[in-house]
């Protein structure tokens, strides 16, 4: 037998294992309140909270880092009060608002395959990248609130850079999941239940699929 058909067989016995087992976990791990319709609404509002953040952080950053092409002026002073007020309150907010959003789309972290191709890649590399920083930036953030550094690096020149990264994951993500987006943006209940019986038939087919490759597997074994 070649090297490819025993590469091949190889995976195909892995994946007949780990699929059930990935299926079987997401059910147990399922929620009627983990669906699409409230992925969209967190991420709406997480959306929002991250813009407001970024706008009069990046307002703060100008007038501490002014730019030659740019003028900026500290007045009136009641204006940066109130941006960096937003800042601080809304900024402290993102760390609930993400956590949340993680609650309801953690499961799907448990796929199989994780992986289906290039561009899906692409997308979770992406998503790994959104979320780490949208857990690093509120919380570094409350931490300078609190005049606590346990690093050694500059908290503004990360905390600026880190908060481009985010935005430009947030924008690649977003495009990505845009249709599911606007499909699921605003829904009836009767839609709603509808959209989750669909789902559960999906689910169901896949578990089924899933069983008859590992039952062609131990075929394949006994052979």
């Amino acid at each position: 037998m070649s090297d490819h058909g025993t590469r091949s067989r190889f995976t195909d016995r892995v994946a007949a294992y780990v699929q059930p087992r990935a299926d079987s976990l997401q059910r147990a791990l399922g929620s009627p309140v983990r669906n699409t319709r409230m992925t969209v609404v967190l991420g709406r509002i997480l959306g929002v909270a991250l813009l407001v953040c970024f706008a009069t952080g990046l307002y703060s950053h100008l007038l501490q880092s002014p730019v030659g092409w740019l003028v900026t002026s500290p007045e009136p002073s009641y204006l940066y009060a109130w941006t960096q007020g937003s800042h601080v309150v809304i900024g402290s907010m993102l760390i609930p608002l993400v956590l949340a959003k993680l609650w309801t789309v953690y499961p799907r972290l448990f796929k199989w395959p994780p992986v289906t191709g290039p561009v899906n890649f692409l997308e979770r590399v992406s998503v790994a990248a959104m979320v780490a920083c949208a857990l690093i930036v509120p919380v570094s953030g409350v931490l300078n609130e609190l005049q606590w550094y346990p690093w050694e690096f500059s908290f503004r020149r990360t905390h600026f850079a880190l908060s481009w990264v985010l935005i430009g994951a947030m924008v690649l993500h977003i495009s990505v999941h845009l249709p599911s987006i606007c499909k699921h943006w605003r829904r009836q209940v009767s839609e709603m239940a509808e959209a989750e019986t669909a789902e559960a038939g999906m689910e169901k087919s896949q578990m089924d699929k899933a069983q008859a490759n590992e039952a062609q597997g131990v075929r394949n074994d006994k052979q």
